[in-house]
């Protein structure tokens, strides 16, 4: 088996593409594993006597997040695909070292606070004085604008100041709930991602450097666009649905405990449902004989739908359902079931390789499919400082000796 899943190269279109990453955490190394996934060399840097925290990340949401050879669940989440090198930009050698990967890279990144990232000279005016047409990204806790533009920040806090944390909780009426898989981190690097690929274009049109920002309170709110918006149209939250307001857009529980998702809002939908429920007498009850009645009536129909759901195991339902052309539904997965899923399998959304430090095992693709191909590179997460001599010697042209000098002096 292989340690690394690669695409076809028809579907890499940042093949070529070099991006240094000083990025911490999840939202910055998100961004730049993105870039990674579709092809593009992604070089991780770290401090030789530090480490990216998520690498030190035994413990998630109070939960144990340890693997084998001293890797952890987050970091290899959030860095499969990278090389990673170890630099001192405290050090007048390390940073000039960096200095001089950066002139051989089409993008930088970092998602330190913007005087941290001054101080040791990789803010924008710093590196486009060194690569003049630069693609540059940051992301921070509340944006580049504005009075509280220097604030740290994390994923909650992304997520409580832009009201998706509301949004995911299900309403202002009940206690935040803060989900278990980095919402704001993560949306926000997708944000930043895509729009370092949209000005590598600009670059190419333009010749211009181009300074790409973003922070974890916007991508929270694009997360929760659709409400946020409803919120101010209407001045009013959107509530999520349930049996009652909305029996046919819902889910039921079955026998096995396990959960239906159902959306049958159209007559024809809801004539499959009943189908697919052996209630085929149903459709052409007069209670339910068009919308508007079946909303009149949906306390009804939410009695009926508890109790018949109820009465079989849920694969029972799905086999019956199946036979229902256009009927939407779905059983709710659990985090444990997808490994075997053949659906998610044959879209190559799962991948299976094997790796020195955690043997066979199975990863999330980005899930794209470029020119007719499955695009998600995988492979899996650097060591600290494993490619150091790789990168220096190659792309710099460094010897071992010139290398050696640097790790020696505290440089590398």
């Amino acid at each position: 088996m292989a340690t690394t899943y690669e695409p076809d190269p028809s579907s890499q279109p940042l093949k070529g593409i070099r991006v240094i990453e000083v990025g911490l955490f999840h939202a910055g190394p998100t961004a730049t594993g993105m870039l990674a996934s579709l092809g593009a060399e992604v070089i991780k840097v770290e401090d030789p006597k530090g480490v990216d925290p998520v690498r030190k990340a035994k413990r998630l949401y109070g939960q144990d997040a340890s693997l084998p050879n001293g890797s952890t669940t987050a970091f290899e989440a959030y860095n499969a695909g990278k090389q990673g090198i170890t630099l001192n930009l405290k050090h007048p050698e390390g940073r000039k070292t960096l200095y001089r990967l950066v002139e051989k890279a089409d993008v930088f990144l970092h998602n330190m606070r913007g005087e941290t990232a001054a101080k040791l000279g990789i803010d924008f005016d710093s590196l486009v004085k060194v690569k003049p047409n630069l693609v540059f990204g940051t992301l921070s806790g509340f944006g580049p604008q504005g009075a509280e533009s220097k604030r740290p920040g994390l994923d909650p806090v992304g997520l409580a100041r832009s009201g998706a944390m509301t949004v995911i909780s299900g309403s202002s009426k009940r206690d935040p709930f803060l989900p278990a898989t980095g919402v704001a981190d993560r949306v926000s690097g997708m944000v930043v991602g895509f729009g370092i690929v949209a000005s590598l274009l600009a670059r190419d049109r333009t010749g211009k450097p181009q300074k790409v920002e973003g922070s974890l309170v916007g991508g929270a709110m694009w997360l929760a666009h659709l409400n946020l918006q409803h919120a101010l149209f209407k001045g009013a939250e959107l509530f999520p649905t349930d049996h009652t307001q909305d029996p046919l857009l819902s889910c039921y529980q079955c026998a096995d405990q396990r959960w239906i998702f159902v959306a049958a809002m159209t007559g024809e939908l809801w004539s499959e449902l009943f189908r697919g429920l052996e209630m085929p007498e149903l459709v052409q009850d007069a209670r339910f004989s068009n919308v508007e009645s079946r909303w009149n009536n949906r306390a009804d129909i939410a009695k009926i739908l508890i109790g018949r759901f109820a009465s079989q195991p849920s694969d029972y339902w799905l086999k019956t359902f199946a036979a229902q052309p256009n009927l939407i539904f779905e059983r709710v997965q659990r985090p444990t079931d997808i490994a075997n899923d053949p659906q998610l399998l044959a879209n190559n959304y799962l991948v299976e390789i094997e790796d020195a430090k955690l043997g066979k095992n199975k990863r999330i693709a980005f899930p794209l499919h470029i020119n007719g191909k499955p695009a998600g590179r995988v492979a899996p997460s650097p060591a600290h400082g494993e490619h150091t001599a790789q990168v220096l010697g190659s792309l710099l042209g460094m010897s071992t000796a010139e290398i050696e000098a640097l790790k020696k002096d505290g440089a590398a």
